[in-house]
């Protein structure tokens, strides 16, 4: 108990610390505007809620809020410098490049452009040509950010991968300018339902992700059957046969790592494929039981609804828990098989384990499915010689 009271004290102190270096460096913001130098500062910096941020706008380096106000107070110190060397008021801009430049050495070669050009060109690098939202390329950099972000403060961050359903079809049937405004037309219907803090990107072809910073799985979920619905909705789709399926995923829920989290909204996003589509799926827990090991061994699979057995299949890796394996043939999620290891234990018999297909993913002309087991499997557990891990469930 004294320990918690301690670790509480000495964070409200730091929040307190913080607070009160920020409204230090506000008032000597406010000082040398008073004394002259108006036009010198951004209109955003006396006023600002984060010096942190507006580092990030301005040289592109983040740092944490008190990192950022120190940062700030040795930026003063260098524009006053600056200006009693050249004999005017230097700005705020010559100021934090230099600083940043040849004391903090933080940026080597910065480049001087005007800032509506520089605006300009970065929303080009970053914005959706067709469809007016953010690219792969802005996705990429937003969602590692978000996801750090979320996994510093213990946030919860939701994704939502969705795709149109049968869209080659709609293309071939009624071509690609039809095709493109379908494509513009749900990018619009999406990003007028989204709260301002979330982000709405172009994954790719037909393809778009959700980012739902500090949304639980039960909340991102609500959210994409809300779009559904509404697009279901709107007569322009629906008399038109335009649908589209997803699947959702949940930082720390279904997920330990950002890789992980995109990995199991596509799994999820395949279950709503393989459930019929126009549906939304919810990644399943994510944190294995078991650790997961490379094993390529024979199995024999004897499928509950079948009367031969499909043979020929190997898996890609075996755990406690389960296994993954490939084939061209496809099954549905939940399907009950028996999986026959051959030759697995020492004498060489074969070891027979029930299990069930928990996600399927399509990999070309084929199918990668995970399973999990229904029965202990000892023999596995003598064969992989390991012991359990708190990673996550094959």
């Amino acid at each position: 108990m004294t320990r918690i009271v301690y670790c509480v004290k000495s964070f409200v102190g730091r929040y307190y610390m913080i607070e009160k270096d920020s409204e230090r460096l506000r008032q000597r913001i406010l000082r040398l505007t008073a004394n002259g130098s108006n036009g010198v500062f951004p209109e955003s910096l006396g006023d600002t809620k984060s010096f942190a941020s507006l580092l990030e706008t301005f040289v592109h380096l983040e740092f944490t809020e008190q990192e950022a106000i120190e940062h700030w107070g040795k930026i003063l110190d260098n524009m006053e410098a600056l200006s009693e060397k050249i004999g005017r008021r230097a700005s705020v801009y010559l100021s934090l490049v230099d600083y940043f430049t040849n004391e903090n050495h933080a940026l080597n070669s910065p480049m001087l452009v005007e800032v509506h050009v520089f605006r300009q060109t970065e929303r080009l690098a970053m914005i959706d040509g067709l469809t007016g939202i953010f690219n792969r390329r802005y996705m990429d950099l937003i969602l590692r950010k978000e996801f750090n972000r979320c996994d510093r403060y213990g946030k919860a961050l939701s994704i939502c991968i969705i795709d149109i359903d049968d869209f080659k079809a709609v293309n071939d049937s009624r071509g690609h300018l039809f095709g493109d405004e379908v494509l513009r037309e749900i990018a619009s219907l999406i990003r007028g339902t989204l709260r301002e803090e979330d982000i709405l990107c172009r994954y790719g072809g037909e393809e778009f992700l959700l980012i739902l910073p500090e949304t639980d799985a039960e909340g991102a979920f609500t959210l994409a059957e809300r779009i559904r619905n509404t697009v279901n909705a709107v007569p322009f789709f629906k008399d038109n046969g335009i649908t589209f399926s997803g699947g959702t995923a949940t930082y720390p829920s279904s997920a330990y790592d950002m890789i992980s989290l995109l990995e199991a909204a596509d799994r999820a996003l395949y279950q709503a494929k393989f459930s019929g589509k126009d549906c939304i799926a919810e990644a399943t827990e994510e944190r294995r039981k078991f650790g997961r090991y490379p094993r390529s061994w024979d199995i024999v699979i004897y499928h509950e609804k079948e009367t031969a057995p499909r043979t020929g299949l190997r898996t890609q890796n075996v755990s406690l828990g389960g296994l993954q394996f490939e084939s061209a043939t496809s099954f549905c999620v939940d399907s009950s098989m028996r999986f026959v290891f051959v030759s697995l234990d020492e004498g060489g018999r074969d070891v027979e384990i029930p299990g069930k297909i928990t996600w399927v993913k399509k990999l070309g002309n084929k199918f990668l499915y995970g399973v999990a087991f229904l029965e202990a499997p000892r023999e596995i557990e003598a064969k992989l010689d390991c012991c359990e891990h708190t990673l996550q469930e094959v």
